[in-house]
Parts: C-alpha cells; sequence; structure tokens
C-alpha cells in the first residue's frame, strides 16, 4: 500500500492531483495513459470520502528466446526424462520449462530463456548464449538414449499478468529491449 499528501490544485476548469515521481516510477505510469477514478464514501458513524485511482490490469508482453525439442519417448522413460531435464534446468537456468504431450511416443519439450522469471529478473541472454544451451540440451539428451526428432530455436512472445511493475522498474538489469508494458482497462 502507498500514501501520500498532496493538495488539489485547479488547471482550467478542472482540478488536478499531482502523482510524486517515486509513484509513477514505481507503477510504471506514462504521461496520457487512461484510468478511472471512484468517488467513493461511507458514514459509520461520521461521513468519510476517498477517490480510487484505478490503473488496472498490468501487463507485459516479453520477447523470448526459446528452444524447442521433439523427443521419440520410450515405455516408462518419462520419469528419467524429467530427472534428466531437473538437471538441465539447474545448469542452464531457463526461465521456464513446458512439455507438451504429441503422441504416444512423441513428446515437446520447450526451454525458455527469458528474463523475467516468477521470482526475479534476469540478465537478457543473447542469441549465441541460446544456441549453446541447446546445443548442450539436445547433447545431453542424446547421450542419455533419446532420439531427438526435431530441434529448433525461436523467438516466442510470453505475456505476463502477475508481475509487480515496480519488479520491472527496479530491475538489477536493462530489460526495455525486450520488454513491453501497458496498463489495461
Amino acid at each position: 500500500m502507498v500514501t501520500f499528501r498532496g493538495a488539489i490544485r485547479r488547471s482550467g476548469n478542472s482540478l488536478v492531483i499531482t502523482i510524486p515521481a517515486e509513484l509513477g516510477q514505481r507503477f510504471l505510469l506514462r504521461e496520457g495513459q487512461e484510468l478511472l477514478i471512484y468517488g467513493l464514501s461511507r458514514k459509520n458513524p461520521e461521513f468519510e470520502g476517498a477517490l480510487q485511482v484505478y490503473l488496472g490490469y498490468f501487463v507485459v508482453h516479453e520477447k523470448v528466446p526459446a528452444a524447442f525439442f521433439k523427443i521419440k519417448l520410450g515405455k516408462g522413460r518419462f520419469e528419467e526424462l524429467q530427472g534428466i531435464v531437473k538437471e538441465i534446468e539447474e545448469k542452464h537456468l531457463p526461465s521456464s520449462i513446458n512439455f507438451k504431450k504429441l503422441g504416444d511416443s512423441l513428446i515437446e519439450i520447450e526451454f525458455l530463456f527469458g528474463a523475467i522469471t516468477p521470482k526475479a529478473i534476469r540478465r537478457v541472454r543473447d542469441q549465441k548464449e541460446v544456441e549453446s544451451a541447446a546445443a548442450e540440451i539436445e547433447f545431453r539428451l542424446t547421450s542419455s538414449g533419446f532420439e531427438v526428432v526435431e530441434k529448433r530455436l525461436e523467438e516466442k512472445i510470453v505475456e505476463w499478468r502477475n508481475i509487480d511493475p515496480a519488479k520491472i522498474s527496479k530491475a538489477p538489469y536493462k530489460v526495455s529491449e525486450v520488454v513491453r508494458w501497458h496498463w489495461e482497462i
């Protein structure tokens, strides 16, 4: 919860309230941004009034390098594959890993190498780092006896709706080249 003292001023025929710069930066506010203002009141036993400024939902779109692997999976080997993926995760620190079953013996694993994770913001990875990680992942999978049917590298746009804007504004790394955000009312 953020509170501050302010004063109502006149601007032409309207009344305006100034938002402090620190609060604007904390919520990544932009000039011209739309918002809703609710007038609230209650009588309990004194009459109280409030203005609530509603910014909306904070939506972040991140451009993420991704490595996809289609793997032919033998019966009873899924748990072994999960163990190997866990080891890969500890070494290469992808922001997310997703499994998708494509058939009886075919599975696709998606490794996302984004800057945003549910817990923190990491440095942006360049294409060469992702290519190197993908080559190591493929080698680890094939040396463990899994048949890699297809490997591809792509960029993917990931939408985040659970990120606090302060996390981005105070990030230890510059992520503005891969991240776009807006408030959605």
